[in-house]
């Protein structure tokens, strides 16, 4: 079926802007588009359920003709070695990204949605939809490779490759979480334009989502086999490179994005604002590249530094590119945070890693820095802006100097520097992210 999958980024491009297209319907009472509507919204977990319901219809029978069968199982396999293939191999994917989609579209009944107004819920639902559609769409390459739905020439002998572990089966797990879970706060993080109390969605959230990265982190310590084949060779992408990507994106929304509302809401006018934001450009910027280049150059991709640094440096450059251009989307009517400029900001350093890791498995390089940055993001406003007080330097400003440099090259001396790159960067996060919810906000409430 070539037609398949173009028909399933197609529906997930369209949820990229469900918002716009169902701008004005709540009260239509035209039947066709509402139809037109639950077709949008039903029609890609409708398919992944249908990719799945074959897989595993084709496993449990003994299919000879399904490549899975061919190559993996034995002739007489048991129940449990055709099902432990059904959910650790691309089955496993399959009924992830049904879920996931299936999650996003009744995202409206959870109960802490259902607390709000039917308007409130609605554009909940349609963000939810549209990370859940960004994710998959970012993902779909190593998700889903051809080589998982087309026959090979000739065909491979009966149980020629070892079946994947059952431990496989984390992987589409943890993804398929991460993506409900990050949808709820990215939600709470990025909804400006109405007034609702997110307090309740997005704390439960987060406390999924730390939860989630925690053991997703360690499970990758373990050394799955996914995490070894991309460290074995990392220009080859593998599906690690999902789940990669999820970590960031959840991470960011956790520590950056969603305590943005509460943290940046305490600035007052701003003055120094425009020289706060370019000195927290040129720290993002500074960071980002020292860690990527650093990191680069511990590989074995290069043989002497220039490369890494070169490499690293264009790796940013996409990032920070990106983050420049959104400059412009206040003055285009997109100004509803307290600080827009620096949410776009952030927003970008949520979203371009992944893109970037989308296309290049060098992608992952970016990640460490780029939490270091967007902590710091967090920070220097507060000390460049004179009608606020500055962090507490014992409490705040010393220690994330010192978290730092830690970070930058604590990696250089292990041999798994991508994996303790993002481990090192967390306690940063941690201190900004708490240091700056408990900081005064005011000079004057800080003087009194």
């Amino acid at each position: 079926m070539p037609w398949l999958f173009p028909l399933i980024a197609l529906l997930l491009c369209a949820w990229l802007v469900i918002g716009f297209l169902e701008k004005g319907r709540q009260n239509e009472a035209n039947s066709g588009k509402r139809f037109l509507s639950h077709i949008t919204n039903w029609t890609p977990p409708a398919l992944f359920a249908g990719l799945f319901i074959h897989r595993c219809t084709s496993i449990l029978t003994m299919d000879s003709t399904h490549m899975d069968v061919l190559q993996y199982l034995p002739e007489g396999a048991t129940l449990f070695q055709r099902l432990s293939l059904v959910v650790a191999g691309q089955g496993g994917i399959e009924l992830a990204a049904f879920a996931a989609t299936t999650f996003a579209v009744c995202s409206i009944h959870l109960p802490s949605v259902k607390a709000m107004s039917n308007e409130a819920g609605r554009v909940v639902q349609q963000r939810m939809m549209m990370f859940c559609a960004l994710c998959l769409l970012l993902g779909i390459m190593v998700l889903f490779p051809e080589q998982a739905y087309t026959a090979s020439q000739p065909l491979p002998q009966q149980g020629s490759i070892d079946a994947p572990p059952l431990s496989n089966a984390l992987l589409p797990l943890l993804f398929s979480l991460l993506v409900m879970f990050g949808g709820e706060l990215f939600a709470a993080s990025s909804v400006y334009s109405i007034e609702v109390n997110f307090d309740a969605l997005g704390k439960k959230a987060s406390i999924k989502c730390l939860a989630l990265v925690g053991l997703s982190l360690v499970w990758l310590a373990t050394q799955p086999l996914q995490w070894a084949a991309w460290m074995a060779d990392l220009s080859e992408p593998t599906n690690a490179m999902a789940l990669l990507m999820m970590i960031h994106a959840v991470v960011v929304l956790t520590s950056v994005l969603y305590p943005s509302r509460r943290i940046e809401s305490r600035l007052l006018h701003g003055e120094g604002r425009s020289i706060a934001l370019i000195a927290t450009f040129a720290t993002v910027a500074a960071l980002m590249t020292a860690s990527a280049s650093l990191l680069l150059n511990h590989s074995t991709l290069f043989s002497n530094g220039t490369g890494a640094a070169l490499l690293g440096f264009w790796l940013c450059t996409g990032v920070l590119g990106s983050m420049l251009l959104v400059q412009f989307m206040p003055t285009l009517g997109f100004d509803a945070a307290p600080r827009p400029e620096t949410w776009w900001l952030r927003m970008m350093g949520l979203l371009t890693p992944m893109l970037v890791m989308s296309l290049t498995p060098f992608g992952a390089f970016l990640i460490a820095g780029v939490w270091i940055g967007l902590a710091w993001s967090a920070v220097v406003p507060w000390m460049v802006e004179r009608d606020v007080a500055s962090p507490s330097a014992a409490f705040v400003t010393v220690p994330m100097v010192g978290l730092t440099v830690a970070a930058l090259t604590l990696p250089l001396f292990t041999g798994n520097s991508p994996l303790v790159s993002l481990f090192a960067a967390l306690p940063v996060l941690a201190v900004a992210h708490v240091g700056m919810l408990i900081h005064k906000p005011s000079a004057q409430q800080h003087t009194s």
